[in-house]
C-alpha cells in the first residue's frame, strides 16, 4: 500500500494532534481545576461576606434600637425633671410671695401702730398745752391747787387698782 504525500501529511497531522492533545489536556484540565476551585473558593467566600455583612447588619440595627429607646428614656427623664423644677420654682416663688404678702402686712400694721401712737401723743401734747391755756387764763390759784390734787388722787388710784 502506497500513500500519496497528501495522505501522509493527513496521517502525520492526525499524530500530532494525538500527541498534543494527551499533553495539552492535562495541562488544560489542569488550568480548568483550578479556575474551578478558584470560583468555588471566591463563592465561598462571598458567602461568607455575605453572612458577615447580615449580622453586622443585624448587631446595627439592635444598637440603633437600644440607642433609640435610650435617647426616649433621657427624652422623658428630661421632661419629668423639667415638670418637677417647674412645680418646685412654682412652689417657691408662692412662697416667697405669701411671704412678702405677709411681711408687707407687718410693716403697714407697725406704720399704722406708730401713726396712732404719734397722733395719740400729739393729740395728749395738744390737749395739754390747751388745757395749760385753758387753766392759766381761767382758773385761779386756789382752784388750780385743788385741781391738781384731785388729778393726783386719781392717778394714784388707777394706778393702784
Amino acid at each position: 500500500m502506497y500513500f500519496d504525500e497528501t495522505a501522509w501529511v493527513a496521517v502525520a497531522f492526525i499524530i500530532f494532534i494525538a500527541l498534543i492533545w494527551k499533553k495539552a489536556s492535562n495541562a488544560i484540565v489542569s488550568i480548568l481545576d483550578n479556575r474551578s476551585l478558584l470560583i468555588h473558593n471566591e463563592l465561598n467566600e462571598a458567602k461568607s461576606l455575605k453572612e458577615e455583612a447580615l449580622e453586622e447588619l443585624r448587631k446595627s440595627l439592635q444598637t440603633q434600637k437600644q440607642v433609640s429607646e435610650e435617647a426616649e428614656n433621657i427624652i422623658r427623664d428630661a421632661k419629668e425633671t423639667a415638670k418637677k423644677i417647674q412645680e418646685e420654682a412654682y412652689s417657691k416663688s408662692s412662697d416667697l410671695i405669701k411671704r412678702k404678702e405677709e411681711q408687707a402686712k407687718q410693716k403697714i400694721i407697725a406704720l399704722e401702730t406708730d401713726a396712732i401712737k404719734n397722733i395719740k401723743k400729739i393729740t395728749g401734747n395738744v390737749i395739754i398745752e390747751s388745757s395749760k391755756i385753758y387753766i392759766e387764763a381761767n382758773i385761779d390759784k386756789k382752784e388750780n391747787v385743788n385741781l391738781i390734787t384731785k388729778s393726783s388722787n386719781e392717778i394714784k388710784s388707777s394706778l393702784l387698782v
